[in-house]
């Protein structure tokens, strides 16, 4: 409770300086704000689909993949990236120039600011603003700029300008997702309308079309090179293609595999038929050489005969040419197919003529078993026909192989040639297909990607602000005056903790560690001057009724007055109390060192009672003993111990020092257990609410300060007055 009372009063003993310095500091805060700049709000939503989006590469929804938080934290960092606040900064810059206006505000910019704008401006930038297309100013301006510290452009989009720096923008922008929607609101505010407005304005096209670019940017170059790939590919392709054509045209190919394969039933065809002749020609060779022996010389008379020679030559030339008409019209031949039935029809013709030549001959040799030698004849010589048709095609089968020989060597290299080009172009075409495939893939992502950046939309465009921010001058000007009476509550409050001043009860048994009894007061101000006389009574009776109580009956008691310093009131208390015990008809004497005894005199040094001192103590109820400066001279403990009471006197005004704490404690070393039970502090040129800690309510007894006084109690609740008359 003492520390609440404490704390109450040590507020009350400020009082004027809480009230004041808040005041002034509150004053001059309202001055330096009174122009202050007003600053306008405006705010846009972006619908971005990016939750709630279909993925086509998926064919599931975007939220179902995971990556929407991804996605949806990239693309609010886009927002305020660098990059996208410089362009944003710059085209800002560029419509300001282009249609600011210093005779009139306008949804740009003001015209206060347009002037001080334009005043900053060097002549050179002017000269770069076109005011009839905004994308070519912007192109200058960027052309223009250079990292150089006297670059105007650079400068201004680099280095804190409030409107067009990054910092500017930035620390104004605030950019925040709606819940767990998928949209999100972007607020800004500026000091000037029109630059608020344009600001996110230009923002969202920035924005989204620096989003476009980052999405893109990655699936464009992707494709590019799988395009590129691609159509390298389709032309090694075409020409591999081509070389094919070209090596089958040279080499009269159309179907290799059916012409191979035709050239191989030849071969196999051949080869029956060269079997077959071979047969036919062992039988014909049996039955002629059989039938010779049957003819015997009969044999010789029909070989020897010139015109069955000659016409059996004949026969086998019309054989030959018959064979090879043959061979020749496989292709089936009109013309050839002609000449084959006209070399036929002579062959015929042949044969039935050498059969009538040998059945002549025959018929001119033969006796009574004509029939039957006729008959050997006529099968020797369709043997020997046989015979010559089987040497005509084993000459034209020779042809043949020929011809079949140079076809496999002819079709052997190709189909090697023609294996290898298909496999080129096989593995060309692999590479192809395994190109387009991922071109195909890409755009699949670019076209998921345009989707899910064609949801951007701008669900509530910037609305111009027609009316300004409510300024938050009155917090200033409530935080200035809290703040100060904070920092002056501080500030004393640390002067309280460190000030070794001892002042009042608290302070003084804080510091000394010893027991305060009363306190008599200072002189009074000019305001309470009039109140001297009955402040003092009070103070006065109070110390008297305190101390009376352990004043003994039927003995003198002493009270020895002790203090550490000069000044400290000592021979005033004794005086006063003197003046009032006697008033009230005790006897009271008050000895006092230098007068009735020297602090150097041995025999107070070494006095072992206040008799040895002044021997007349007998005839006096109270003895008032005024004792030197513990300073300059000590204490016999003996005189210490004799006391009914050991009062230290002290100025409440002065500094409890580290001397004073030293004598102090070996004032209490000397002093009996009983002694110090004794032993009290007494507070000289108190102030007003130090002696009220003792005394009550001081006069005047005022509503206010009967009303301080209650608080400064701790009657918070109570009803009656603080002083009853």
């Amino acid at each position: 409770m003492d520390f609440f009372r404490y704390i109450v009063r040590f507020l009350y003993r400020i009082r004027w300086y809480l009230l004041i310095l808040p005041l002034i500091a509150l004053a001059i805060a309202w001055y330096m704000t009174r122009s202050m700049e007003k600053q306008y709000n405006v705010e846009t939503t972006i619908y971005t689909g990016i939750i709630s989006g279909y993925n086509l590469e998926t064919g599931v929804s975007v939220a179902s993949t995971g990556n929407s938080a991804t996605n949806m934290a990239n693309l609010m960092n886009i927002i305020t990236t660098q990059s996208t606040i410089k362009r944003v900064g710059l085209r800002l810059f560029a419509r300001s120039m282009m249609y600011g206006d210093p005779e009139k505000n306008n949804n740009y910019i003001t015209a206060q600011h347009f002037a001080q704008l334009n005043n900053s401006v060097p002549q050179e930038v002017k000269n770069l603003i076109d005011k009839k297309d905004e994308a070519r100013t912007v192109a200058n301006l960027l052309a223009y700029e250079r990292p150089a510290e006297n670059n105007y452009i650079y400068r201004i989009l680099n280095f804190g300008h409030p409107w067009f720096s990054f910092q500017g923008i930035a620390g104004k922008l605030k950019v925040v997702r709606l819940g767990n929607s998928d949209m999100i609101q972007i607020t800004y505010n500026a000091n000037d309308p029109g630059i608020a407005y344009n600001t996110l304005d230009i923002l969202n096209d920035e924005f989204i079309d620096q989003y476009q670019q980052i999405r893109f940017g990655e699936t464009n170059n992707v494709i590019k090179f799988f395009e590129g790939e691609t159509a390298r590919l389709y032309r090694l392709l075409v020409n591999a293609e081509d070389s094919l054509i070209a090596y089958n045209v040279a080499k009269r190919i159309i179907n290799y595999g059916e012409q191979t394969k035709m050239v191989a039933n030849m071969d196999r065809d051949f080869q029956t038929d060269d079997n077959s002749l071979l047969m036919n020609k062992a039988v014909a060779d049996a039955t002629v050489n059989y039938l010779e022996d049957q003819l015997g010389e009969k044999k010789k008379i029909i070989t020897s005969n010139d015109e069955f020679i000659t016409q059996l030559n004949i026969v086998s030339k019309l054989k030959s040419r018959v064979s090879n008409l043959e061979l020749m019209n496989e292709d089936g031949n009109e013309e050839t197919q002609a000449k084959l039935d006209a070399a036929k029809k002579e062959l015929a013709d042949a044969e039935a003529k050498i059969k009538e030549i040998t059945l002549d001959i025959s018929k001119a040799m033969s006796g009574t078993n004509g029939v039957k030698m006729q008959e050997i004849v006529e099968k020797w010589l369709t043997a020997r026909l046989v015979q010559e048709e089987v040497d005509a095609r084993n000459a034209n089968m020779d042809v043949m192989r020929q011809r079949l020989d140079k076809q496999f060597l002819y079709f052997s290299p190709i189909g090697a040639t023609i294996g290898r080009k298909e496999r080129h172009i096989g593995f060309i075409e692999n590479n192809y297909m395994a190109m387009l495939n991922a071109l195909n893939a890409a755009r699949l992502r670019q076209k998921n990607l345009q989707m899910s950046t064609a949801t951007l939309k701008v669900l509530n465009p910037p609305l111009f602000p027609l009316s300004s921010l409510p300024t938050n001058r009155m917090m200033i000007l409530l935080a200035t005056y809290f703040i100060t009476l904070i920092l002056t509550a501080a500030y004393f409050f640390l002067l309280e903790l460190l000030d070794q001043t001892l002042r009042d009860r608290m302070r003084t048994e804080r510091l000394t560690k010893g027991k305060v009894i009363g306190a008599y007061p200072a002189e009074q101000g000019i305001r309470y001057r009039r109140f001297n006389k009955v402040i003092n009574d009070m103070a006065l009776r109070q110390i008297s009724k305190t101390l009376l109580p352990f004043m003994k009956e039927g003995q003198p008691n002493i009270i020895n007055l002790i203090s550490t310093e000069e000044g400290d009131g000592k021979s005033m208390v004794a005086t006063l109390l003197e003046e009032y015990w006697s008033s009230m008809g005790l006897n009271v004497r008050k000895v006092t060192y230098d007068e009735d005894f020297l602090a150097e005199d041995s025999k107070f040094v070494l006095a072992q009672s206040i008799k040895e001192v002044y021997p007349d103590i007998n005839d006096n109820d109270i003895i008032l003993v005024e004792y030197p400066e513990l300073s300059n001279s000590a204490v016999n403990p003996a005189l210490l111990n004799e006391a009914t009471l050991n009062l230290m006197l002290a100025r409440a005004t002065r500094t409890w020092k580290d001397t004073d704490n030293k004598a102090y404690k070996e004032l209490m070393s000397k002093m009996t257990p009983e002694t110090k039970k004794n032993f009290f502090i007494y507070l000289t040129q108190a102030g007003r609410p130090a002696v009220e800690e003792f005394v009550g309510q001081l006069p005047p007894y005022t509503m206010i300060s009967n009303y301080f006084y209650r608080i400064s109690q701790m009657g918070l609740t109570a009803k009656e007055n603080a002083h009853n008359k």
